[in-house]
């Protein structure tokens, strides 16, 4: 694969600021970013999320094609895909724009925002 890609995502954590009616994660919810080249992976839980892990490739503009899968506090397994757009904010953070579809369940789809948090 091409590694003529941002390397913008490696050791960041992000946490939701908003997200679609239909999606899980909430403001509790943390992922933790890692990036090789052009492949980003991150793991994530918190809130009605109990595990969860998203692979991704990361195109030359830096924006992420990605699926997701978790297991939810209920127990259910669920999966789906995302197309994230990131964006520099003003004080340096990334914010991640993005859209996603169940790929498991009711099969609907949504919007989410997140954000990059510094510990």
């Amino acid at each position: 694969m091409s590694t003529a890609v941002p390397n913008i995502y490696n050791n960041k954590t992000f946490r939701p600021a908003s997200n679609s009616d239909n999606g899980e994660v909430d403001d509790t919810t943390r992922f933790h970013y890692h990036q090789d080249g052009s492949i980003v992976w991150a793991e994530y839980s918190g809130g009605s999320i109990a595990k969860g892990s998203l692979i991704a490739t990361v195109k030359e503009d830096g924006s992420l094609d990605m699926r997701y899968h978790h297991v939810n506090t209920q127990g259910e397994l669920m999966t789906g895909r995302c197309q994230s757009i990131p964006e520099t904010l003003k004080d340096g953070r990334l914010r991640l724009k993005e859209t996603w579809q169940w790929t498991s369940g009711d099969e609907s789809s949504g919007e989410s925002v997140l954000e990059e948090v510094r510990e």
